[in-house]
């Protein structure tokens, strides 16, 4: 494992670097499918949830994940419905957005792209560090959250 030399930083300061700089692969991941971080969560959004999902779901769930406000969300929404990843139906009630066939299949190529230009930054790390690390974030982020409530 490679450590940079001199005194450790704080924690604090390790995780916001270190998200920085993998923000930064996942970006350069997104600009080499002609993609952004917005379309992108919105694409995951639509994933998990399998189903055509409400716009007002859709806008709350990207405030709360990107602090991404309304208008901004929906010009997401219109790009990707431009790009013909989404079908976003404004005249329904409630209106509602899902991917497309076309959708699916451009997600799930950008995803693993994304994957394999970030999983560098964890090549040659033990898994069970890893898994550590990991639940550790997970601890810290609920507490954050449930601290900002």
């Amino acid at each position: 494992m490679i450590v940079s030399p001199g005194p450790r930083p704080s924690l604090g300061r390790a995780f916001g670097e270190t998200a920085r700089l993998i923000g930064k692969l996942h970006r350069r991941a997104l600009a080499d499918f002609d993609s952004d971080f917005p379309t992108w969560m919105l694409l995951t959004l639509l994933k998990e949830a399998a189903a055509p999902l409400p716009v007002d779901d859709v806008v709350k769930e990207l405030d709360r994940r990107l602090d991404l406000a309304e208008p901004e969300t929906v010009q997401v929404l219109d790009r990707a419905a431009a790009a013909g990843h989404i079908t976003y139906r404004r005249d329904s009630h409630p209106a509602t957005a899902e991917l497309t066939e076309a959708g699916t299949d451009h997600f799930a190529a950008l995803y693993a792209h994304a994957r394999e230009v970030t999983d560098v930054a964890f090549a040659g790390i033990d898994p069970a560090h890893l898994d550590t690390a990991l639940t550790v974030v997970l601890a810290a982020r609920e507490r954050a959250a449930a601290a900002i409530q």
